[in-house]
């Protein structure tokens, strides 16, 4: 069901949906006499890829769920037992520096992450991500890096063995019950992890990072609306969140 669950959530993605459109209308246009019906499909693929490429559209699918949560703020929490820092990706290439290794997701809940430990010095920070097609589980990439800014291993607790988002809820949810947890990940991320947490009597304070619907308080250039891979990658972030939530609704792992 994973696996499945993984193929279906990327394949739906606008950028291989898009493609597969496109894909579809070349054979049909050089192998069938549906010249029509080809022009159309490859018509509506160039439109998915494009609409979905441009920086506005990209802000208004991320803005509703970076905005459902207010940054954290340290002066309004006085008490954090634990900080957990959900995972992402990573590639642990010994030929580059350890800076390196994470994804600029990882990186961006990392970085939170040791803020907050910083703040809060007797809090246990809490790592989970799991090991695919790597050495290493991103829950250990994390904690390296999180290590090398100065926070003592002696204070993580790593989960490196739960799939998805709702994996780690139950699994952490269980060994945190009854502390005050701060939860970080992708502000876009955070409305359906948050939900799943809640779905299991969990009640973290949302700690989000990774904003992507950043409006700039200067006016723009034309040319910085173009498509850019940079947007695509923007939206399907967002609408893969969507997509989460509403799943995660219709097994009931939520009622959010």
């Amino acid at each position: 069901m994973f696996v499945i669950k993984k193929w279906l959530g990327h394949l739906l993605m606008p950028l291989p949906f898009g493609l597969s459109l496109l894909l579809i209308a070349l054979l049909l246009l050089w192998f069938t006499r549906f010249q029509r019906s080809g022009k159309l499909i490859a018509t509506l693929g160039v439109m998915v890829i494009t609409l979905f490429a441009l920086r506005p559209v990209s802000i208004e699918l991320a803005r509703p769920l970076e905005q459902a949560n207010p940054p954290f703020v340290v002066a309004d929490h006085p008490h954090i037992d634990a900080i957990v820092v959900l995972g992402n990706g990573h590639v642990s290439d010994p030929a580059i520096p350890l800076t390196s290794w994470q994804n600029n997701i990882a990186l961006a809940r990392t970085l939170e992450g040791v803020r907050l430990a910083q703040a809060y010095p007797q809090a246990t920070l809490v790592f989970s991500g799991y090991v695919a097609g790597d050495t290493y589980s991103n829950a250990e990439v994390n904690a390296r890096m999180a290590q090398s800014l100065g926070i003592p291993r002696s204070r993580m607790r790593l989960f490196e063995n739960n799939m998805d988002t709702h994996d780690e809820a139950v699994s952490i949810s269980q060994a945190l019950a009854g502390q005050q947890v701060a939860l970080v990940t992708s502000a876009t991320h955070m409305p359906r992890a948050l939900a799943l947490y809640r779905g299991q009597g969990m009640t973290p304070i949302p700690a989000p990072t990774d904003y992507t619907a950043k409006v700039s308080q200067q006016p723009q250039p034309l040319y910085s609306n173009l498509p850019r891979g940079r947007y695509m990658m923007y939206s399907e972030a967002a609408l893969h969140e969507w997509i989460g939530l509403l799943w995660s609704r219709l097994r009931g792992q939520s009622n959010e």
